[in-house]
């Protein structure tokens, strides 16, 4: 396959994790992606495919679309979003080499604040996994319905000063968002994340502030979530090519919804590369590669809420 009359090839990669990663709708132990690698004049730019299965991908589609098209000249003709954006981030590397720029002279910082997530755990593991992250700025929690008080009184006990995000992954009813409304108040609360499944958002009536994240997606109209969220979840991987990141950004600002900018679990590099988009983000969720037992050499570090680009990583000239 061929983007812009460079070489793409592919590689299957496969990433265990710490622990079990469970959100409402499922869980995982690891994660299979694809490393994008675009070949031009002996150079090499990289990018990471992260499937995502809430919108049908698979590695299988995936690589068979990669072995299908023989060339690509516009990213528009990729319909798998997280495939463009890997193209996307794949090309941008293979650029900064051919211009001789290093990453971190584009970024021109290595350190960002980012919130600290914590799956859904049994208690005993939830308060630990709390402690070890006491009074970060940011705690996100991925939560159902079942016994959601019990784990904020958790974070309230040990870790009275962090803002707490709850990610419900469109794992609660209107009715239970409307019921709870006023305790979930009680709690120091920033915002909670796609609570109801996307397409339901114009019939949410609540006082709480909300973040869009399945329902701010690249093939959905981004209009429909202004009456109901001040804040968007921008994982690159579900818009696609860096042009389509920007619109939605764009689109973020001129509404003056605030950025939540995502990611996948996944490695650094495909988390590397949307440091580039920080700039414009109220707010970072880049985590994701905290939760792998071995990452890319010389990948990113996390220091509690920090995390910090190691400039000998293999991305940029």
């Amino acid at each position: 396959m061929k983007y812009k009359n460079c070489l793409i090839e592919y590689k299957d990669k496969k990433f265990d994790l710490k622990n079990q990663f469970r959100i409402s709708r499922g869980s995982k132990s690891s994660i299979n992606t694809i490393e994008i690698n675009i070949k031009k004049n002996g150079l090499i730019g990289r990018g990471e495919c992260v499937p995502y299965k809430r919108y049908g991908d698979n590695v299988i589609k995936i690589k068979n679309l990669l072995k299908q098209k023989k060339n690509v000249n516009n990213l528009k003709s990729v319909k798998i979003l997280s495939l463009s954006n890997a193209i996307s981030n794949a090309y941008f590397d293979l650029n900064l080499k051919e211009k001789k720029i290093s990453f971190k002279q584009y970024l021109k910082k290595t350190r960002y604040k980012t919130a600290v997530t914590i799956p859904i755990f049994k208690e005993k593991k939830f308060i630990n996994e709390v402690k070890k992250y006491k009074n970060v700025k940011i705690l996100k929690i991925k939560l159902n319905e079942k016994n959601i008080f019990n784990y904020l009184d958790i974070i309230k006990k040990y870790s009275p000063k962090s803002k707490i995000i709850i990610d419900a992954n469109e794992g609660w009813s209107l009715s239970f968002l409307k019921k709870n409304e006023l305790r979930i108040k009680k709690y120091n609360i920033l915002f909670i994340e796609q609570p109801v499944k996307s397409g339901k958002d114009h019939l949410i009536k609540t006082g709480l502030h909300l973040c869009a994240d399945e329902s701010f997606h690249f093939n959905k109209q981004f209009k429909k979530i202004k009456k109901n969220y001040s804040w968007v979840n921008i994982k690159p991987d579900k818009f696609g090519s860096e042009t389509n990141v920007l619109k939605a950004i764009k689109f973020a600002k001129k509404n003056k919804l605030k950025i939540f900018l995502g990611c996948m679990v996944s490695s650094s590099l495909s988390i590397i590369p949307s440091l580039r988009f920080a700039k414009y983000s109220n707010l970072l969720d880049l985590d994701g590669a905290m939760f792998l037992t071995k990452d890319y050499k010389n990948g990113l570090i996390y220091k509690k809420d920090n995390l910090i680009y190691n400039k000998s990583f293999n991305y940029g000239y």
